[in-house]
């Protein structure tokens, strides 16, 4: 393992934060857990630690003491700030500075090379009582606004990066460079090159075995697999037809036809919606689609074998919401299993798809719920309804397409709702909205009225059985979320 940085995890946005910004400088880092022990983060020989805090004014805890004995140059951003200092022997008292900009003046020391002063918004800086071993690193308005150790590399200061923050870049990359002497070596040519490795080292002379879904991550990960293993890796797609249309025919296009991988088509539409039958709820819909698609993948596996490693499509975005791969459906087995993306974001994952030959549109494509279309129609799930669903998102997509919007919106796509006692006649919601792949809040993208327009009048002009559409409008967030489930 080349030289990085470990980030410990209290604050996930923080903490994506800090990630990409320092793999866009080339310097590797890992996101670990906030509660990592000393003896586990010594293992992985990091060159430095980053406490990544928010700005919700409540002190993590967990942090083990032996992290700050000296063996590790440490930076504590947000909220980390202050359990720093009560780690060290000092105090964290009441908030003193609260959602204002202020003018952060800073003592003269390795991290603060080059910058005298800036202008920032401090959210929820507690007033701190400084250890006799620390001293003061930042101030404004007669407040500490961090510390640093009289003689040990570690720092804290109660705020984290802010977009486009050149100040708190230049923090960073002193502490990362100048500190902790890592050096610019990391970019997706040579994570593939690593993961490559990994592979044929674990799977040496064996087979591994790789459930395609459809979507960008498990695509990406057969993808490397089949750079490190060839015919080794064979893959098999469970076709719910739940999909949009003609994604079904896309798949094996792209993934066996194109990219020459050892794939595997299951047709099992019959299956999905004969569970999904008479269902209006969505979380049983949501589990009966989770259960067929287990039930079939378990009847595949069989045909898979002999094999020696499963390929698993987890994510660092999954890891940092809290999904658990082992409830989720895949392939199951006694054989042990890989996760080659762990440590990417989604976005980053796209670059890699790039790079492993996918073209510009796939390695693009939208996010789609695991559940495929079942949750964008309201109510039971029939092959009318579909069949109307499926039309209307690709109306929707070809006129987004068509104006040249579909690279600037994270995500579009309609959902159907019946009317009641007209159960042959639907409403349309039309949903787009502008945000990153991880972003904490996303908000309606402003289409243009003109495409609005012409996206409804070819909707109802095409589909008769629509009755009206409308566009939404509600803000999301990580509570509500952007899809309608």
């Amino acid at each position: 393992m080349r030289d990085m940085v470990l980030i410990l995890n209290f604050d996930a946005a923080c903490s994506r934060a800090l990630a990409r910004a320092l793999r866009a400088e080339q310097i590797y880092c890992k996101i670990v857990p906030g509660t990592i022990s000393s003896r586990e983060a010594a293992e992985q020989e990091p060159l430095g630690l980053i406490l990544a805090g928010g700005d919700s004014g409540s002190i993590p805890e967990g942090l083990d003491p032996q992290l700050l004995d000296g063996r590790f140059p440490v930076l504590a951003l947000g909220d980390t700030a202050a359990m720093l200092c009560r780690c060290l022997g000092g105090g964290a008292l009441e908030t003193v500075l609260c959602q204002g900009i202020g003018a952060v003046r800073f003592a003269p020391c390795p991290l603060t090379e080059g910058i005298d002063s800036c202008e920032r918004m401090l959210r929820s800086v507690r007033r701190l009582r400084l250890p006799d071993c620390a001293r003061v690193l930042a101030s404004s308005r007669d407040e500490t606004v961090g510390l640093m150790h009289g003689s040990l590399p570690l720092y804290g200061i109660q705020f984290s990066l802010e977009t486009n923050d050149t100040d708190g870049m230049r923090l960073l990359l002193n502490f990362a460079l100048n500190i902790c002497g890592c050096t610019r070596w990391w970019n997706f040519d040579v994570y593939i090159d690593r993961a490559v490795s990994e592979l044929k080292r674990v799977v040496g002379d064996g087979i591994a075995v790789c459930a395609v879904t459809g979507g960008l991550s498990s695509g990406v990960t057969a993808l490397l697999a089949q750079r490190a293993l060839g015919d080794r890796v064979k893959c098999v797609f469970i076709d719910t037809g739940l999909m949009r249309r003609g994604e079904g025919d896309q798949v094996m296009a792209l993934y066996r036809d194109r990219l020459g991988l050892n794939l595997k088509r299951v047709q099992a539409q019959d299956r999905f919606l004969e569970a999904l039958s008479g269902v209006a709820d969505p979380e049983q819909k949501r589990a009966a689609v989770h259960r067929v698609l287990q039930e079939t993948i378990n009847a595949e596996e069989a045909a898979l074998r002999p094999y020696t490693v499963i390929l698993r499509s987890t994510t660092a975005t999954d890891l940092m919401r809290g999904e658990d791969a082992d409830r989720r459906p895949g392939l199951r087995g006694d054989a042990p299993t890989v996760e080659p993306l762990r440590e990417l974001f989604k976005d980053e994952v796209r670059q890699v798809a790039e790079r492993l030959g996918m073209p510009p549109e796939a390695a693009r494509r939208q996010t789609f719920p695991g559940s495929g279309l079942a949750l964008r129609i309201l109510g039971a799930v029939s092959p009318a309804r579909l069949q109307t669903l499926r039309a209307v998102e690709a109306i929707f997509s070809d006129e987004v397409s068509a104006s040249g919007l579909d690279k600037r919106l994270n995500r579009y796509f309609a959902v159907l709702s019946p009317i009641p006692a007209q159960e042959e006649r639907s409403v349309i919601v039309l949903r787009a909205v502008q945000a990153g792949e991880e972003a904490p809040q996303a908000y309606a993208a402003r289409l243009p009225y003109d495409l609005l327009e012409s996206i409804c009048q070819r909707i109802l002009r095409e589909r008769p059985e629509v009755q009206r559409v409308v566009y939404d409008l509600t803000p999301s967030s990580r509570r509500t979320g952007i899809e309608w489930q």
